[in-house]
């Protein structure tokens, strides 16, 4: 451990701790504010926290509760110095504050209710890869409500749990809102309940990742309102990588919602694997043109592949691997695998029943088959009209007789 001699007054050591991967390492620099007077004028470089050079790479210190004046950024990411213990509710006292990044450090504790009063947030809210252990607190909605176009609020890589509050809908500039977990289990957000409605008022959002959540119920349909949606965002900034809508590994159930078909915009990712969706798959996706991945394995998608999915000339990967999907595929569909470059990327068949009639497959689902047609009867002659009986012959009438001999004068 280096030595903390030189540590300013506020700052606590803690023990050096393993290395993670850093990604998005910062340097101070950007904006500034200025105090003091007009020859003593400091200029506070995104301000707030200055890297200690005594210190060497990979130590952590605790982040400090005397705070100097405030600038227009908080930061605490960068090369040289890992921050530890909670993050400080005097920081709802910097009212100025428009950005901070608080990433790839050892917080501990909960999100502060406090930095609900930071009504000035419209650039950047970035705390992943840390060890936050709270729910979302609901104020950040109505604080953070003009976070603004292709910037984004981040709280990937925790272990928060609880709901997405409603409120979070108040934030309708938002350009990004990554709330995802990790894959192996590390730094894994457990968020719960359904998805707000109020989601949907996000008009310009275009980026959403909830992957790797507890998040459960049927989609709200409102997700078809995000007709921004496409995936593009600076993964120099955020937590970067490939966007779109990435809801994988969920409790999702119900049906898949037909909105869903009205995000054209939608170039990345459309990625639901790993739910418990449960109805056929949306002819409505068709519409999806400029879609390059779309990932709905490991679900319990029924029926047949819709031959509107043929329509999806963007699209180089497709998995829809262990559904319970039947019938013949589409030769719509089937072309499209001719201009996929990698066969590994258009994963349909496994664990599915491709190629047989849904009802034999999957009787189970009430699938039903059209019954074979019976042949058509031999044409029967027709009967020839009775022959008409006696009684039904007509009468003639007998003629009154002529006179006789003796019938005369």
């Amino acid at each position: 451990m280096a030595s903390t001699t030189n540590l300013p007054a506020g700052w606590a050591s803690s023990p050096t701790r393993s290395m993670q991967p850093r990604r998005n390492a910062r340097s101070l620099c950007g904006g500034a504010s200025t105090v003091g007077g007009a020859r003593g004028q400091r200029r506070w470089t995104l301000l707030l926290l200055i890297a200690v050079g005594s210190l060497i790479s990979g130590d952590a210190v605790l982040f400090p509760t005397t705070l100097p004046v405030a600038g227009t950024t908080v930061l605490a990411s960068n090369a040289i110095v890992y921050y530890s213990g909670t993050i400080p509710t005097e920081l709802g006292l910097l009212t100025k504050v428009t950005r901070i990044f608080l990433e790839y450090n050892y917080f501990t504790g909960p999100l502060p209710t406090e930095l609900g009063t930071l009504s000035m947030m419209d650039t950047y809210f970035n705390v992943q890869n840390n060890y936050l252990t709270s729910t979302l607190p609901t104020q950040l909605g109505g604080a953070f409500a003009d976070m603004s176009y292709w910037q984004g609020f981040d709280v990937s890589f925790n272990s928060l749990t609880g709901p997405i509050p409603t409120q979070y809908g108040r934030m309708t500039k938002l350009g990004a809102f990554y709330a995802f977990g990790s894959y192996d289990g590390h730094n894994q957000n457990k968020l719960t309940g359904p998805l707000p409605t109020e989601l949907g008022l996000m008009a310009l959002v275009q980026d959403v990742r909830y992957h790797n959540n507890l998040l459960s119920g049927a989609l709200p349909t409102q997700l078809g309102l995000l007709t921004k949606i496409s995936g593009d965002t600076d993964p120099a900034i955020l937590s970067g990588g490939e966007g779109g809508l990435n809801l994988m590994n969920n409790v999702f159930t119900s049906a898949m919602p037909t909105e869903l078909g009205r995000l054209t915009n939608l170039k990345e990712r459309l990625e639901l694997h790993l739910n418990e969706f449960t109805s056929t798959i949306p002819s409505e996706l068709g519409m999806l043109t400029a879609t390059t991945l779309v990932a709905m394995s490991y679900n319990g998608f029924t029926g047949a592949i819709p031959t509107q999915i043929g329509s999806m000339v963007a699209i180089e990967q497709l998995y829809l691997i262990h559904n319970a999907l039947c019938a013949d595929i589409p030769t719509q569909v089937a072309a499209l695998s001719a201009t996929v470059l990698v066969p590994e990327r258009w994963n349909i068949d496994s664990g599915n029943a491709l190629g047989t009639p849904c009802c034999e497959a999957y009787p189970e689902h009430n699938h039903t088959c059209a019954p074979t047609a019976l042949p058509s009867p031999l044409p029967t002659t027709p009967r020839p009209s009775p022959l008409p009986t006696l009684s039904a012959l007509p009468t003639t009438s007998v003629p009154t007789p002529s006179p006789t001999a003796t019938d005369l004068p």
